[in-house]
């Protein structure tokens, strides 16, 4: 399609749809689109709830000194040493348990409450730090099925990270499954 149809056209003739954004968030998609679901797959994937992660990204001062434990902090990395950031920064991503309890406190104070929890490995002053709250961030179960498929005509798959793993590599194998079902035309 050239881009001046692309501009013209009122109707776009696809193969196939493959959604990866998280289910509640997919599920609404297919309702904004009066899309129906048999009511058997509508509660499985209903059915699929995701823990919440407040992360906070900070520019140091200097290197850190990472190595954490028992805290607040369910994983932290170390931008500059990951190759993503030219300067010293980090990424803390809290537990489902202060995630929860801090959800609808005020997200710079449950930031600081963060890098103070993370401060004997952080190795430098916090310059700077953004606070994101991942209402979706890690599947609490994962579906039966590694994608899910809920329309033929155009194939309609649902694919993703509570499908097949609550990582990037099930998110990953939920894509390939979810590509194999489209070529199949069915699961």
């Amino acid at each position: 399609m050239t881009q001046e149809s692309a501009q013209t056209a009122d109707v776009l003739v696809i193969g196939a749809v493959v959604l990866t954004p998280p289910v509640p968030q997919s599920l609404a998609i297919l309702k904004a689109g009066a899309v129906a679901l048999q009511p058997e797959t509508r509660a499985r994937l209903e059915g699929i709830e995701y823990e919440r992660c407040l992360a906070v990204m900070a520019v140091l001062a200097g290197p850190s000194r990472l190595a954490p434990g028992d805290s607040p902090i369910a994983w932290i990395a170390d931008n500059q040493l990951k190759g993503i950031s030219a300067e010293p920064a980090v990424t803390l991503h809290a537990t489902h348990a202060f995630s929860l309890e801090h959800w609808e406190r005020d997200r710079q104070e449950s930031g600081r409450r963060l890098l103070d929890a993370a401060n004997g490995w952080l190795g430098a002053d916090v310059q700077t730090f953004q606070v994101h709250g991942w209402l979706y961030s890690k599947p609490l179960q994962v579906d039966e099925h590694r994608c899910a498929m809920v329309g033929q005509g155009p194939p309609l798959v649902l694919a993703g990270d509570a499908f097949a793993g609550p990582r990037v590599e099930g998110a990953a194998l939920s894509g390939w499954a979810a590509a194999e079902a489209v070529r199949a035309g069915a699961l």
